[in-house]
């Protein structure tokens, strides 16, 4: 930061500079605009991370990347054009800049790392320019999608996924507290990690049977969902998936599902009821815990040898009673197994 000159809040770089360095205004608390020369063909990684009174900045039409991290954490960043002569913007660019209210992605850019537009809350417009062969924003669906792939990579609140999208990108949504409620299409056949992460303000949702992949921690923290209906075309509930959506009431795992990931149900506080289909194989280490409300979970496995219990360790829900098949043995089988017996009760089903 030494190499560059702020004075009265604003930087300043030198003429005939190529490249701001990685770090160069990181956590700079004084800086509140910057005037880059057109000279600069490369933002560094970090360049302005942290500089929450960053309020407008300049970009010349001589830059062409955008480095990881460049700008993010950049909370008073309220604007910024992104010229047509950027062909890169690295992942992270613009995470957590949560006054940035419209990003136009211009038709130059090829590629755009992941997380580059994650937590930015105030974000209510992102398109891309016509011409962009690699990103689109079709039937201004107000999110930037992969041609290519027709996979959507970053949307905001009021994004409306068309029925050609074939996959929910990882972090699409993640931090997109301003969401409260969102159309899948038929046509999504994935939602990937961290989808929904962080959406606090989402409600209702409903996943269409086209969906055959949940990924990890999808809609982790989502804590205004009260109820959600798995699919049956989904095989695998994946860890830490519905961990902290605390106004879940009740969820029922369909036929289809094989596997319950780790912590898949932590910090469920509302929830109160959990019916496991006899499909289940494999419950992952603490599926349920801290669900402190949970009464009851109905088990239809008949077998509690058939079930690997990940690690040996407790499930969680101790405070629940445990239903399980009505056969003869059944329930002395699922008491003599330690990772069951901790429940308050296990009762079989007839009663």
């Amino acid at each position: 930061m030494a190499k560059y000159e702020i004075k009265d809040g604003v930087g300043k770089i030198p003429k005939g500079r190529t490249r701001i360095e990685d770090d160069a205004f990181k956590d700079c608390k004084e800086l509140t605009s910057i005037v880059i020369p057109d000279s600069v063909t490369e933002i560094g990684r970090y360049a302005f991370e942290g500089c929450k009174g960053l309020t407008s900045i300049v970009i010349p039409n001589s830059l062409t990347k955008i480095g990881e991290n460049a700008f993010g954490g950049c909370t008073g960043l309220t604007s910024i054009v992104i010229p047509d002569s950027v062909t890169e913007i690295g992942r992270y660019a613009f995470d957590g800049c949560t006054g940035l209210t419209s990003i136009v992605i211009p038709k130059t850019v090829k590629k755009i790392g992941g997380n580059a537009f994650t937590d930015c809350t105030g974000l209510t417009s992102i398109s891309v320019s016509d011409g962009n062969k690699e990103y689109d924003s079709r039937d201004n669906c107000n999110a930037i999608i992969e041609s290519a792939t027709n996979k959507l990579i970053s949307g905001c609140s009021t994004t409306v996924i068309p029925d050609s999208v074939t996959d929910i990108g990882g972090s699409a949504f993640s931090g997109c507290t301003g969401l409260t409620s969102i159309t899948i299409p038929n046509s999504v056949t994935e939602i990937g990690n961290f989808a929904f992460y962080g959406c606090t303000g989402l409600t209702s949702i409903v996943i269409p049977d086209s969906v055959t992949e949940i990924g990890e921690s999808a809609f982790y923290g989502c804590m205004g969902l009260t109820s959600i209906i798995i699919p049956d075309s989904v095989t695998k509930i994946e860890r830490y998936v519905f961990d902290g959506c605390t106004d879940l009431t009740s969820i029922t795992i369909p036929d289809s599902v094989t596997e319950i990931g780790y912590y898949a149900f932590g910090g469920c506080t509302n929830l109160k009821n959990i019916v496991i289909p006899d499909s289940v194989t494999k419950i992952g280490w603490y599926a349920f815990p801290c669900c402190d409300n949970l009464e009851s979970i109905y088990c239809h496995v008949e077998d509690p040898n058939q079930i690997e219990i990940e690690r040996g360790a407790e499930l969680g829900g101790e405070q629940a009673t445990l239903y399980v098949p009505a056969g003869k043995g059944v329930v002395t089988a699922y008491k003599k197994k330690a990772v069951w017996k901790k429940f308050a009760a296990i009762k079989p089903m007839e009663e």
